[in-house]
């Protein structure tokens, strides 16, 4: 990926985070082995409320045993290109806490966190992955029984970037579009609570 193709943050952010994009398009070299552990590792230190790690992941591998399971409880408007994925990654946590078995608020976050770090180490490694929450998690429960206190949250799609070019034309398009982000004055208040509802009507 050329940097004038990434258009990222204009501050000197670290390279990982600069550099990462959600690819649709995939290249046919496999992920291996050494790889794959290696952004699960860095998902696993990841911090978390009470330390609980809520965080399940049940990964497929294409051509192997339940990815074709879980590429069809994709969306069939993601399903038309994460085929090419060498690895499909469904995302999963635990609702409940294991020292008092109340509910875990926090376990969606924590997940986030998880799958931040997994995102930047992939990158490190010249990796692509795209989130999806486009899926049927039902699906997914039946195909793999997946017992009812687990959360089934979103499924990553990952491996290296190819070439835009093998996609249809429309996701070709959307490909070379890289997502701008707000800035920071719309996300970020110091001192006070400083941002609206959108359409809200200011204060005279």
């Amino acid at each position: 990926m050329s940097d004038e193709k990434v258009r990222r943050s204009h501050l000197p952010i670290h390279a990982v985070l600069n550099e990462r994009f959600s690819p649709r398009a995939f290249s046919a070299r496999p992920v291996t082995d050494t790889e794959l552990e290696l952004v699960l590792e860095a998902a696993r230190w990841t911090c978390s409320s009470m330390n609980e790690q809520p965080w399940r992941f049940l990964v497929t591998r294409q051509g192997r045993e339940g990815h074709a399971a879980l590429l069809s409880a994709l969306e069939p408007s993601n399903a038309v290109w994460a085929d090419k994925a060498p690895v499909l990654i469904l995302n999963m946590v635990s609702r409940e806490l294991s020292r008092y078995g109340n509910e875990n608020h926090h376990a969606w976050h924590d997940l986030g966190a998880a799958t931040a770090q997994l995102t930047a180490q992939a990158t490190a490694l010249g990796m692509g992955l795209r989130q999806l929450a486009g899926f049927h998690p039902e699906v997914a429960r039946a195909a793999f029984a997946i017992p009812a206190e687990f959360d089934l949250v979103s499924v990553v799609a990952l491996g290296f970037p190819g070439d835009p070019n093998d996609l249809e034309e429309a996701l070709r398009e959307r490909e070379w579009q890289y997502s701008t982000r707000k800035p920071l004055s719309e996300l970020v208040s110091y001192g006070r609570f400083a941002h609206r509802h959108r359409g809200a009507t200011p204060e005279g």
